[in-house]
């Protein structure tokens, strides 16, 4: 069988651009955090610098530096507002744990040992430290080294998130100066590779890390606005940081209760009750309303995908590839249940139009 020249020269370019391609993304394999970041900030707020340049007269270098500041003050208060928190309310901390290494845990209350399940052992373990100090030192200063290191391995994860958020936002100055002429380009690149689907793929991914953007960050940022607004009314010490705590942790599903629980555990130690029946009310109706009717809402505006497959592709993309994955997660799996759903799609209407074979 003879092969064509032409054929040999597309293989010969294709094995070119693998190459190339191959090396570019191991050049490129340091910044792919902050570029990844990058083109989530610049899809989801390109309406935004699409208007800002239409009021500038079509001054493309000034509304992207206008988007580039905002983007920074919208990043960077937060982050600063959590380290103000922090810095604040680590000195109380400290002197609390100070004080229980010096004389021993407090007693338990007598709730602990109502809990179901583990409420019994719960008090006799308590119990037994609260009465012997230096056991329960012991016992602590055992599980040291490994919490340490823990913390450390946690404080590394968050300077490297925040270095390349800090790079994502400068990349994203070019991005957003140069988007619509590497939009353009992109889109030939796409149409030349895979055609009309390819396009529409390209658009399925756009919206789904739109509505992710807008259905899990969204609402994340408003559990921890009404959070911290529950724990202001009820009276609990640093509210502000346990907010923006719920926050963080409200990206993942049922993450809420791991902010939620302890406080109203801590509340009931201290015999508030009020307090905490208030806090408890106040965590189910946000945790339902946010949960059941606005997350969903805002996911169905920017993606088709199932609910259940958006979450999947949340939690899988996590663990995955760590917070970026909160955004990869969920585009991947948009993208292939796509190309599946047409594929089928495709077949169910061959079947349909195809005539039965003679018997």
């Amino acid at each position: 069988m003879r092969i064509s020249l032409h054929r040999i020269e597309q293989f010969i370019g294709l094995g070119v651009l693998i190459v190339l391609g191959t090396g570019c993304i191991i050049v490129l394999q340091p910044f792919l955090p902050a570029l990844l970041w990058s083109t989530i900030l610049s899809i989801c707020t390109w309406p935004a610098f699409r208007w800002l340049e239409d009021r500038l007269n079509g001054r493309s270098t000034l509304a992207a530096a206008i988007m580039t500041a905002a983007l920074a003050l919208g990043l960077l208060v937060p982050l600063s507002i959590l380290g103000g928190s922090v810095a604040e309310n680590f000195s109380h901390f400290a002197s609390r744990v100070l004080a229980v290494f010096e004389n021993g845990p407090p007693p338990p209350p007598a709730w602990v040992g109502h809990l179901p399940i583990f409420g019994e052992e719960l008090l006799k373990v308590w119990d037994g430290y609260a009465h012997d100090t230096a056991r329960f030192i012991q016992s602590v200063s055992a599980n040291l080294k490994p919490a340490t290191a823990i913390l450390f391995e946690v404080g590394s994860s968050i300077g490297h998130g925040i270095l390349d958020l800090s790079l994502s936002v400068i990349v994203a100055f070019f991005f957003f100066r140069d988007g619509a002429r590497g939009a353009v380009r992109l889109t030939v690149l796409i149409d030349k590779v895979a055609g009309a689907r390819g396009r529409r793929l390209l658009d399925v991914a756009k919206q789904t890390m739109i509505g992710v953007v807008y259905g899990i960050l969204g609402t994340a940022l408003l559990q921890g606005a009404l959070a911290a607004v529950g724990m202001r009314f009820a009276g609990v010490p640093g509210p502000l940081f346990l907010g923006l705590l719920t926050t963080i942790v409200a990206l993942v599903p049922m993450g809420p209760p791991l902010v939620w629980v302890p406080v109203i555990l801590w509340l009931l130690s201290l015999d508030h009750t009020t307090q905490a029946i208030f806090l408890i009310i106040w965590a189910i109706v946000v945790v339902f309303v946010v949960d059941n009717i606005i997350r969903p809402y805002f996911i169905s505006l920017g993606s088709s995908l199932p609910l259940l497959l958006v979450y999947l592709g949340v939690v899988g993309g996590i663990v995955a590839f760590g917070f970026i994955g909160l955004f990869l997660g969920p585009t991947l799996l948009a993208v292939a249940y796509t190309i599946i759903r047409e594929w089928t799609h495709s077949e169910e209407l061959d079947e349909e139009l195809t005539p039965a074979a003679d018997i």
